[in-house]
């Protein structure tokens, strides 16, 4: 008796850790010479951006800056009741992991809570910073799945329907974007930069044979002092599109991925325009894209076999994989009517309104999942308080969402992407704003497990072939099923079905077959 396996070569991706971790750093910040004293601090922010990482054994380095902008009220007579100062800082933080290794994947997210700043004195500034890391190491396993039996003998083969999840690419490259953005009409000249923000917002991501296709768009805040005597605070906001082809080895267009975005890094320049009036930001910025791409893939895997003549030998060997469940995406929206707080001053202009999506708790049991977090929306406004030109605050936005998965237990792993498609707001009163707003979740679930697979066949020449009544009554027991009893009595599945009809019928405890060989 000859049996071939078929079999079919498949790059599978095993998680080995996945993890969030919070790295706190306290930084001294040395005013500029060429900056005034600080009399108060108005307000500071924070973005973070990974640089470097690396996968060690049990453990992974990630090294990284956060931009920090801090806004004053300067001490003293000078021009300009605001004054900025915009400097990075690096920070460097080891996580265990246990299991990983050199050469594995290693995919890292950095995120920078709302910087705390106090004042030293005039020309020292003390910077207290939260950054979040969401980290995932996995591993790809090259491996061989038998699908199907070639033999000159009758075999039965019993098949399982798998969605697997099969490694892809995770890349990370650097696009740099010049635009020169003019101050709107009605706006005087500008005269010194406070505060130049960047937020990128993903627009499509098209994967390609070994390419990537990156569309989004800059949105800029602009606060500057205007070139005048008065030197009044001014705002301008700005929309930069783009589009870069990235070139990915081991990308491939019936992949799926995300682009996740950062700065790196920005630089500001003020030149004039043909009239030679200081209307033209000459803006660099250095973004970084992290492209992470997978792919999935269906088919029928042997999970055990058996001949109708001949005694079978089967070998087995460990597989450990990730079966996906499913993928889900929800669009939450809300709006929500806040106060600023009672020691601000009253809003005259909002300059930015910002808001950055934090995961909270991800919950799973039994076919459910459940996702909280809250949105920290930033706010920045102008008032008509001398002492107090320019404050902002923080408000918290809950959220929570339950997505309904079939197949989710308590170890599955559930990877949450939070994303503000939309966030807008509206002056209701001097001390009294409404927020709307739009998250998108988006989840892939899936389930982590070793499975012994069929490695190998063959027949066993020296076992007996056993012998069988012309036809048996047999009794269902707890737990039967229809390929347990024809592989007992070595028949098969389908004889059964003709002799007795629908399996629901009688594959019940107590339930009667009638087989025949």
């Amino acid at each position: 008796m000859s049996i071939k396996l078929k079999k079919e070569h498949v790059r599978l991706s095993e998680v080995i850790c996945s993890r969030y971790c919070r790295t706190d750093a306290e930084y001294d910040i040395i005013v500029p010479d060429v900056k005034p004293d600080v009399l108060k601090v108005l307000n500071v922010s924070g973005t973070a951006a990974i640089t470097h990482k690396s996968v060690q054994t049990d453990k992974v380095h990630i090294q990284g800056i956060i931009r920090l902008d801090i806004l004053y009220i300067p001490d003293g007579n000078v021009l300009g009741s605001v004054k900025a100062i915009s400097c990075t800082q690096d920070f460097s933080q080891v996580v265990d992991t246990p299991g990983s290794k050199p050469g594995m994947n290693l995919v890292a997210e950095a995120e920078c809570e709302i910087p705390e700043c106090s004042l030293v004195n005039s020309r020292k500034l003390s910077v207290c910073t939260k950054t979040g890391l969401n980290i995932k190491v996995t591993d790809s396993i090259d491996t061989e799945l038998a699908t199907a039996v070639e033999s000159d003998e009758p075999v039965q083969v019993n098949t399982e329907h798998m969605h697997l999840c099969h490694s892809g690419c995770d890349a990370d490259r650097d696009i740099t974007i010049h635009e020169h953005l003019e101050v709107p009409s009605g706006k005087p000249a500008m005269g010194e930069i406070l505060r130049f923000s960047v937020k990128p917002v993903p627009k499509e991501l098209r994967l390609l044979d070994n390419k990537a296709i990156v569309k989004g768009e800059l949105k800029t805040v602009t606060l500057f002092c205007s070139d005048d005597e008065e030197s009044t605070l001014q705002c301008m906001e700005h929309s930069i599109p783009f589009t870069e082809i990235l070139e990915i080895d081991g990308l491939s267009e019936n992949m799926t991925g995300e682009a996740d975005y950062g700065i790196k890094n920005i630089i500001t320049e003020i030149i004039c325009d043909s009239d030679g009036d200081k209307r033209i930001l000459s803006a660099e910025i250095t973004l970084s894209v992290c492209i992470r791409a997978s792919g999935t893939m269906e088919c029928d895997v042997i999970c055990d076999a058996y001949g109708l003549k001949k005694e079978l030998v089967i070998e087995k060997s460990d597989c450990s994989t990730e079966l996906l469940l499913g993928t889900a995406q929800t669009q939450l929206t809300g709006k929500e009517n806040i106060a600023v707080p009672d020691y601000l001053p009253e809003i005259y202009q909002i300059c930015d309104c910002t808001g950055v999506p934090t995961v909270e708790s991800i919950s799973a049991e039994k076919n459910a999942v459940t996702v909280s977090g809250y949105i920290t929306c930033n706010i920045l406004y102008m008032s008509q308080e001398r002492e107090a030109p320019l404050s902002g605050f923080s408000h918290i936005l809950p959220f929570t969402h339950t997505f309904e998965i079939h197949g989710l237990c308590e170890s599955s792993i559930c990877d949450v992407k939070a994303e503000t498609e939309h966030l807008s707001y509206t002056i209701s009163g001097a001390k009294d704003i409404e927020l709307r707003y739009i998250v998108i979740l988006s989840i892939k679930a899936s389930n982590p497990c070793t499975r012994q697979l069929i490695s190998a066949i063959s027949t066993d020449e020296n076992a007996e072939t056993p012998c069988f009544p012309s036809m048996t009554v047999y009794f269902v027991k707890s737990n039967d099923t229809l390929w347990d009893i024809a592989k007992r009595y070595r028949t098969s599945p389908e004889a059964i079905l003709a002799v007795n009809g629908n399996e629901k019928d009688f594959l019940k405890p107590g339930g009667k077959i009638y087989i025949f060989r």
